[in-house]
C-alpha cells in the first residue's frame, strides 16, 4: 500500500538498488548528509581555525536543539556526546553511590554496554530485573524492584533485541516516588516511536543518531532535565564544561551554566553536521506518520512470519511494539548473509534471530523481496 512517505525514497541513495531493512542498526544515509559534510569540508578549507568561532564550537548544543523537538525536549536541554557509553559515564559521574541508597536497577535485556558502565561505578549495588521470556520485562516486576534504596534506574525505552516498549511513564513515576533518578535510553525509540521527554518528566535521557534518526555514527546525545542541570556537578567532563575554557586556567573546573557543564572535549564536528541532516528529514516526515507506517509494516512482517510458520521473538501488541520484528529463523547469521547476497539487508542477534526494521522510506515491495528471499533460503 503506497503512502506519501514513499516519496522520500529518492532522498536515500542506498534504496536505489538495495532492500534496506536494518534501520534499527544503521539508518539509511539521506542525500542531504552529503551536502552537510561537504559544507563542513568547505568551511574547514576556506575558514580554517576561524570556523571554531563561526559555529563549530557551539555545535554540541545547536545540533542538540535541532534534535530536541523530535524527542519532546526544550531548547538547551540536549548536549551532543560522542556515544551513549560516554553519555552514561557522564551521568554516572554525577553520583557517589555510598551509604544505604546505592542500588542501580535495570533489566537484563538492557544493551550490554549500559550495564558495563553501571557495574563499574564504585559502591553500586546492582539489582537485575529478569525477563521470563527473553522478549518482555513485566512492568509489575520492574516496579517491585525499585525501592527507597534505589539511586538510579537506567531504563531502555525500547529493548534492542525484541523491540518491546517498556512502560517508561510508570517506572519513572515509581522511581520518583522513592527519590531515585531515571536514565532513559532512547536509542531504539527516537525517530521511530513518538514520546516527549518533558511529559515523561524523566531526569536524564541518552541516545544516538545511528539508527532511526538517520544521522550516522559519532553523534550520541545526552538530555538533562532543565531544573536539574545547575544542581549537578559531573566529574567526567572536559574543557567545554568550564565556564571560561579559553582562559586556560588550571583546575579545578568552574562549571559552565546549563547543559554545557555536561560536555567533555573537542566536539566531533563532521559527525554533528551529518546528524543534522537526519534530524531534519525525520522531523519533516513527522514522527506520528512514521509511527503509523512502522506499525503497519511491522504487522505485515509478523503476518508473513505466521504464514511461513516462523516464530516471532518480538512483542505482537502494537502499543508495546517498537520498530523492529525479530524472526527466529534458526542459523540467523547464515540467513542474514544469504539475504545480503540478494541485496536484502537485515541483521542477526545470537539467540534471538534476524531483526527486520522497516522505516518510513521502505515500501511494500521491500517486504515482498524479504519474503521471497526467506522462502528460497529456508526451503534450501
Amino acid at each position: 500500500m503506497a503512502d506519501h512517505l514513499d516519496n522520500y525514497r529518492d532522498r536515500f541513495p542506498i534504496l536505489a538498488d538495495t532492500c534496506y531493512l536494518v534501520n534499527h542498526s544503521l539508518g539509511a544515509m539521506p542525500l542531504a548528509a552529503r551536502h552537510e559534510l561537504l559544507r563542513y569540508v568547505d568551511e574547514w578549507a576556506s575558514r580554517g581555525v576561524r570556523a571554531w568561532s563561526e559555529g563549530w564550537w557551539e555545535t554540541p548544543v545547536t545540533v542538540g536543539d535541532e534534535l530536541a523537538p523530535i524527542v519532546g525536549a526544550p531548547p538547551g536541554s540536549i548536549a551532543m556526546i560522542q556515544n551513549v557509553t560516554v553519555a552514561q559515564a557522564v551521568i554516572a559521574s554525577c553520583f557517589f553511590l555510598t551509604g544505604p541508597r546505592n542500588r542501580v536497577v535495570f533489566s537484563e535485556l538492557n544493551f550490554p554496554s549500559v550495564m558495563y558502565t553501571w557495574h563499574n561505578v564504585p559502591g553500586a549495588h546492582i539489582v537485575t530485573v529478569r525477563s521470563w521470556d527473553g522478549v518482555t520485562v513485566p512492568t509489575e516486576t520492574f516496579l517491585a524492584s525499585v525501592d527507597d534504596r534505589t539511586a538510579v534506574v537506567p531504563l531502555s525505552h525500547v529493548l534492542f533485541k525484541s523491540a518491546y516498549i517498556q512502560d517508561a511513564a510508570a517506572i519513572i513515576e515509581r522511581a520518583h516516588q522513592v527519590g531515585a533518578f531515571v536514565v532513559l535510553d532512547c536509542y531504539q525509540s527516537a525517530g521511530s516511536v513518538p514520546f516527549s521527554l518533558s511529559e515523561l518528566d524523566v531526569d536524564f535521557a541518552v541516545g544516538g543518531s545511528v539508527k532511526w534518526l538517520c544521522g550516522g555514527p559519532g553523534a550520541g546525545w545526552l538530555y538533562v532535565r532543565p531544573d536539574l542541570q545547575e544542581t549537578l556537578e559531573p566529574r567526567f567532563i572536559g574543557w567545554q564544561a568550564d565556564k571560561a575554557p579559553f582562559d586556560f586556567r588550571p583546575g579545578p573546573v568552574e562549571y559552565a551554566s546549563g547543559i554545557w557543564r555536561f560536555l567533555s572535549g573537542t566536539p566531533n564536528v563532521p559527525a554533528l553536521y551529518g546528524a543534522r541532516a537526519g534530524y531534519r528529514i525525520v522531523w519533516e516526515a513527522g514522527i506520528e506518520a512514521i509511527r503509523e507506517k512502522s506499525l503497519r509494516m511491522t504487522q505485515e512482517v509478523i503476518n508473513m512470519a505466521d504464514e511461513m510458520q516462523i516464530p516471532v521473538n518480538s512483542e505482537r501488541s502494537p502499543e508495546r511494539r517498537g520498530g523492529t520484528v525479530t524472526l527466529d529463523v534458526g542459523n540467523e547469521d547464515r540467513v542474514a548473509a544469504a539475504l545480503a547476497d540478494r541485496r536484502v539487508i537485515v541483521d542477526a542477534r545470537p539467540g534471538a534471530g534476524i531483526r527486520v526494521g522497516p522505516h518510513f522510506y521502505n515500501s511494500d515491495e521491500d517486504l515482498a523481496r524479504l519474503q521471497e528471499g526467506l522462502v528460497e533460503i529456508l526451503e534450501r
